[in-house]
């Protein structure tokens, strides 16, 4: 191992240098790096493996920190680097916020706010919404190439990456228009983005 000098069984691909690893090592280093890529070793050659089999676990609430009355969940996580299974520790306190709403401030958007059982990172909807915009990427394209980078095993989860996606991007609309939030509702072109070179009566047109 790199670090502690005992038998390294892991290498992360998503790692500077793929340095070799103990599972213990494996386990803290990525502790801030859940959806990196790692192979480990059988003896005769590097076998593709997952984080979740060092024990790895994504803790919500408490910054980070591990909630002592943590109910424990399993998450399929869609992300840049593939698609990922997750052991979630949901926080369970007497204040604590809903699932979907801890999965939220930890970066992730539930594919539903009942019992979400799959979740997309903000990043992958990002690359996907410009992917589609300027590569002109389809969904089931785009899912294919997260197929390949993962495994080919892995179901097709289309329907639900462009329904989370359209619902991004309409968040991502509100934003920029200003609306902290739609409980007043946003009306008729309210997030409509104004271009100065389109022809508008009154602006660049006599009337």
């Amino acid at each position: 191992c790199k670090i502690c000098r005992k038998d390294g069984v892991y290498r992360c691909l998503d790692c500077m240098h793929q340095p070799l690893l103990c599972t213990d090592c494996c386990h803290s280093m990525h502790a801030a790096h859940p959806f990196h890529r790692i192979q480990q070793w059988t003896g005769d050659f590097f076998k593709d493996s997952a984080l979740h089999m060092t024990s790895l676990q994504l803790h919500l609430g408490h910054d980070g920190a591990p909630c002592p009355s943590a109910s424990m969940n399993y998450l399929t996580v869609i992300h840049v680097t593939g698609v990922h299974f997750m052991l979630v520790q949901a926080c369970q306190c007497v204040n604590a916020e809903s699932y979907h709403m801890q999965l939220f401030h930890t970066k992730l958007y539930p594919s539903t706010f009942e019992k979400p059982s799959m979740a997309f990172t903000f990043l992958v909807l990002d690359d996907f919404l410009r992917d589609n915009v300027e590569c002109g990427t389809s969904g089931m394209n785009y899912y294919s190439k997260l197929h390949q980078v993962t495994s080919s095993v892995f179901p097709h989860l289309v329907a639900e990456l462009l329904r989370v996606a359209w619902q991004w991007c309409l968040l991502k609309l509100l934003k920029w228009s200003g609306f902290q939030d739609n409980k007043n509702g946003s009306t008729k072109g309210d997030l409509a983005l104004f271009c100065a070179a389109c022809p508008q009566p009154r602006i660049n047109l006599s009337p």
